[in-house]
Order: C-alpha cells, then structure tokens, then sequence
C-alpha cells in the first residue's frame, strides 16, 4: 500500500512538473517572437556607374554599361533616301551685276548725267564770262567727260568752233524767214493753212541746218563707246550751248 502511494504521488509530481515545463516554454516562444526584429529586406543591385558623353557628341547620360548608339548608317539601295532641301535657282549671267556691257552703259548714264549739271552750271553763267574763256571752259569739261587725247581734245574743238558759227548763221535765217510768214489768221482757214504749211517749212529747214553743223562734232567721237554715244546723242543740244549770247540791244 505504502510502495503504490509513493508511485502515486512521484507520478503525480512528474505530471506537475511537466504541464508547469511546457507552460514557460509556451510562454518563451511568444516572448522571442515578440522582441525578434523582423528581417531587413533585400538590397537592390547597386546601380552602374554613370558616363558623360563629350559635350561635342551629346548632353545627355548615358550608363558605362551601356553601349553609346552608333550613328545611322546610309541608306541601303532598298531604302530611300531622306528628302533633301531644294537647291536655290542660279543666278543667270546675263543679269544686270553680272553683264560688263551693260554695267559700262549705266555707268556711262550716271557719268554723262553728272557731267551735264556741271555744264549747265557753265551755261548759266555764260553772260558773265569773256566769250572765249567761256568756250575754252566749255571744250575743256567736254574734253575730260570723253577722255579724250591729242590730237582728238583739238578736233573736237575746230568742230566746236565751226558748228557755232554755222548755227549762228541758221539762227539769223530762222529768225527772218519767221518773220516773213504770212499772217496767222485763225478766222480765215485758207489763209492759217497756207501760214502752217510755210512755217513748217522753215522749221525743218532750220533742224537740217542744225544737223549739218553738228554732224562734224559727232564725228570726232567713237559712238561704239558707252560715254561718247551718250554725248553724241545730245550734240545738237551741247553746241547750240556754246553759242556766244546776243550781244544786248543799246
């Protein structure tokens, strides 16, 4: 009896012991598993170093890693080409810059243009200068306009000299064979016809006389230069210029 209580209580103990055994350790796993720092996520691979392409090539970028683009490679005989702007249309030779001829005429134009201001200027002080410093002066600045040299400077002036004398002459017919035309009578058609037909007469005589006293002075230039046609064109006009003024009346 005695030997079956002691069996009694030491396995009651054992059982004690073992419910008390599992109760902390109960307890200690929750403790480790509250006070356990949860675990640190996992890392990113850490990124390639990154390279800078010369500022020439470009500005942006790019990874070392990475391959730099290779530039684009021309269009295979299957491919098109890309589009190419128009070429701008030539400028043809034959423009005004461009054409020597036509640039010495215009140049010749604004020379001769120049040169006439300059003779007006003479002309408008004719009365106040001796009749043969005028002349001279005359010939002279038409002399330098042409470019001309001996013996051509004293050509021109004997064609001068002789051209205003016969002017002169024509000047005093033209006057007198006005003055001898009939009445001009607009009342009477017969009689203003008859004056229009004479009075024509007299005016073409006089333009014929002016043009054989110029013709001399044309001569003495050469029309194929751009400055002498210019001057030959107003000869008539150039000579009657050089006439002396009337001589005024007492």
């Amino acid at each position: 009896m005695r030997s079956t209580a002691a069996f009694m209580t030491l396995a009651a103990l054992l059982g004690v012991s073992l419910l008390v055994n599992g109760v902390l350790i109960s307890r200690l796993s929750r403790t480790d598993s509250a006070t356990t720092p949860p675990a640190a996520p996992a890392r990113k691979p850490a990124e390639p170093a990154t390279a800078w392409v010369r500022p020439q090539e470009a500005s942006v970028p790019v990874s070392a890693g990475s391959p730099v683009a290779p530039p684009a490679a021309a269009p295979t005989a299957g491919q098109s080409a890309a589009p190419q702007a128009p070429t701008p249309p030539a400028v043809p030779a034959s423009s005004v810059r461009n054409d020597p001829k036509l640039a010495e005429i215009l140049d010749a134009q604004e020379k001769f243009g120049a040169f006439w201001k300059d003779l007006d200027k003479l002309v408008k002080a004719k009365s106040r200068l001796e009749e043969t410093h005028y002349f001279q002066s005359a010939i002279a600045a038409t002399a330098d306009f042409l470019e001309l040299g001996e013996p051509a400077r004293i050509q021109l002036a004997e064609a001068a000299r002789s051209g205003v004398a016969a002017l002169q002459r024509s000047r005093q017919e033209y006057e007198a064979a006005r003055l001898a035309l009939p009445p001009k009578d607009k009342a009477n058609a017969a009689a203003y016809a008859a004056y229009q037909e004479q009075k024509k007469a007299v005016d073409a005589r006089y333009q014929a006389q002016v043009k054989a006293a110029t013709d001399p002075v044309r001569a003495t230039v050469d029309k194929t230069r751009p400055r002498h046609a210019e001057f030959a064109a107003q000869a008539d006009k150039w000579l009657r210029n050089l006439v002396p003024p009337k001589p005024s009346q007492p």
